[in-house]
């Protein structure tokens, strides 16, 4: 196994649900699409879709804050309603949209790179550690800048056993309600796991993620959970 952890935070993210560019709502976590194309970045791979293969998990570092705002637009602003001898603009072809905002968001991501080839992987893990980047990395929308920072792994060990706590997030069919985890504020999402070339989203799968950070959640154990320091990782 190819395992790799860093700090991902920022100013602002933005996970749009990828059936529209005009979605209001943000996902609390990045896609694992957002993170193949967060690595494209990185080491300057266009087709980021070729990342597809890695195996990823995220968690929550501090409690998940957003807030809206708005932006004014006007559909064809360039051509058809430009009334150049007025010197204005159609006000009736402007819209408002609204964008919500995760606001300093801070996760751990871990990857398990083991089913890409050694060039990505060697590409990747040198970028992550020396902390360099081929283009601007985002956290979903491109004025949210991203920054990272490389964590050492000194200690990976299988997690045994039918059910544990996880630190990350879990798939919804896996997840158990337990009633003693008083601090836990949990969401689902619905992300897809998976990208075609031009952008076909596909693999959608249910996740429960907990977002007031740092709290565990039970879930089963399907041979894909980890111990990676001190944290106990389940990987999509």
């Amino acid at each position: 196994m190819a395992f790799v952890a860093f700090k991902l935070t920022g100013d602002y993210a933005h996970f749009s649900h990828p059936a529209t560019i005009y979605s209001s709502l943000t996902y609390p976590i990045p896609p694992k699409t957002a993170m193949m194309g967060f690595l494209g970045a990185l080491i300057g791979e266009d087709a980021y879709y070729n990342l597809d293969a890695i195996k990823y998990s995220v968690k929550v570092n501090k409690s998940i804050v957003k807030k809206s705002f708005v932006f004014n637009g006007i559909k064809n602003a360039l051509s058809s309603n430009m009334h150049l001898k007025e010197g204005c603009q159609d006000s009736s072809e402007k819209k408002q949209f609204y964008r919500e905002l995760i606001c300093a968001p801070s996760y751990t991501v871990f990857l398990d790179l083991s089913a890409l080839d050694d060039e990505y992987q060697e590409k990747i893990i040198g970028c992550l550690k020396e902390h360099k980047t081929a283009y601007t990395p985002y956290l979903g929308i491109n004025f949210c800048i991203a920054d990272f920072e490389w964590i050492g792994i000194d200690d990976v060990k299988k997690v045994e056993g039918e059910r544990c706590e996880v630190s990350t997030f879990t798939l919804k069919d896996d997840f158990e309600f337990d009633t003693t985890n008083y601090g836990a504020k949990l969401t689902t999402a619905h992300m897809a796991c998976s990208v075609e070339q031009g952008r076909i989203f596909k693999d959608f799968k249910e996740f429960i993620v907990e977002i007031n950070g740092g709290q565990s959640i039970r879930s089963l154990n399907r041979g894909n959970v980890y111990k990676i320091n001190e944290d106990v990782v389940y990987f999509v």
